[in-house]
């Protein structure tokens, strides 16, 4: 069983390798692939070192100790860098993303005139003493060090994938295409992973036999080689992953202009919020731009004679509404209408979803039970057993 782990902790080390080269070399948004080139390195080698550390580190060859300890201080920088590529494109690596290095930069100092650069002997003297719990209280501080900084960069990362869906949802009505939630799956797999890690760290507090911290190691990683799989798949076989990153420039908050009359200012009071409202809710029943797919905020502010920001700023402060679920509830509303009509019974009910404007089946689904409670399917089910007279048991 073991040997069979670790073919496929080599395994995902070596894909990882291969992945990384190809993603740096990448030429589309090239600061987020580097990014995730290094973030994949860093835990490819990790792999790679992890098992010849854990085979022969102990008995023969104790040069291979602690080569990978300040590797998993790397994992969440990179990990929250990424995702703030994607989700705040950059232009070009910026000079103070460095500082994310520090607590990883002063383990490998610690490291080299703790435990590196010391004999063969002393090496093997001091992870004994490390296991059974003798070791200096400084490695104790970076372990504690290490899984608070996890820990945060976990919430950082998903705190900016929850203002990427806000932001996207102000701007666009059809979302299927450009959010991202694979990459909060990632984020998750990462947080799966370091579960692991703590649970080990809190037994190994408390006593517990070493056989046991043995199996959730290679649980770790097991978990990192297949974290590494699940990246080179969503990486290289998602093409529209540039896409995406496109739409999150798009739907950065525009520049506030300079004052203008009406609409076109920085902020409405309530009675020209009010009249804006009327003259949109009167634009979408009469012209049903909802009916375009497509629908962005700035058409259909484009439409009503005013700026994005004003438009956003009254569907959000004044209807209660982002953009994404205004926009579809008109859609929901015409398709229920569609769903309920006797007259287009023999249509299907996507022909019909497509009609009403949904751009994607899985926006459609999606929203629809978000907004009725039911499928589109179960509505129409529901509509016609209320119309069928005389259904009575026996």
């Amino acid at each position: 069983m073991r040997e069979l782990l670790d073919s496929i902790i080599l395994l995902g080390g070596l894909q990882g390798v291969g992945l990384a080269a190809v993603l740096a070399r990448r030429r589309e948004d090239r600061v987020a692939n580097r990014l995730l080139a290094a973030l994949v390195g860093a835990l490819s080698l990790m792999l790679l070192l992890g098992v010849p550390e854990q085979r022969w580190g102990l008995t023969s060859h104790p040069h291979l100790l602690a080569l990978t300890a300040p590797l998993p201080f790397l994992f969440g920088p990179l990990l929250y860098l990424y995702v703030a590529a994607l989700t705040r494109p950059a232009a070009r690596f910026e000079a103070r993303w460095l500082f994310h290095g520090l607590p990883a930069a002063a383990n490998l100092l610690f490291l080299l005139q703790g435990f590196y650069l010391k004999p063969g002997p002393e090496k093997l003297a001091l992870a004994h003493a490390y296991l059974a719990g003798h070791g200096p209280p400084a490695l104790r501080f970076f372990e504690v060090l290490q899984t608070v900084q996890a820990v945060g960069y976990l919430l950082w990362s998903w705190l900016a994938l929850r203002r990427y869906d806000r932001r996207i949802e102000g701007y666009f009505s059809d979302v299927a295409r450009i959010d991202l939630r694979w990459l909060m799956g990632m984020v998750l797999a990462h947080a799966a992973v370091w579960s692991i890690v703590i649970a080990g760290r809190v037994l190994d507090l408390v006593g517990v036999a070493p056989a046991s911290l043995d199996a959730l190691s290679h649980a770790v990683q097991v978990g990192t080689a297949l974290v590494v799989f699940a990246t080179g798949y969503v990486s290289l076989w998602q093409p529209e992953l540039f896409e995406k990153a496109q739409a999150a420039r798009t739907a950065e908050p525009p520049p506030r202009p300079r004052p203008l009359p009406k609409y076109q200012r920085n902020r409405v009071d309530d009675r020209e919020a009010a009249e804006l409202a009327s003259k949109l809710t009167a634009h979408m029943a009469e012209r049903k731009p909802y009916r375009d797919g497509a629908l962005t905020l700035q058409a259909l502010a484009d439409a009503v004679g005013a700026t994005p920001h004003l438009l956003s700023q009254v569907l959000n402060v004044h209807l209660r509404k982002s953009f994404y679920f205004f926009v579809n509830s008109y859609r929901a509303e015409e398709l229920m209408a569609a769903l309920d009509d006797p007259a287009r019974r023999d249509r299907g009910v996507l022909e019909l979803a497509l009609e009403a404007g949904f751009n994607s089946k899985s926006t459609l689904n999606s929203f629809f039970k978000r907004y009725t409670g039911v499928t589109p399917t179960e509505f129409r089910l529901s509509r016609s057993a209320a119309k069928t007279p005389g259904r009575l048991a026996g």
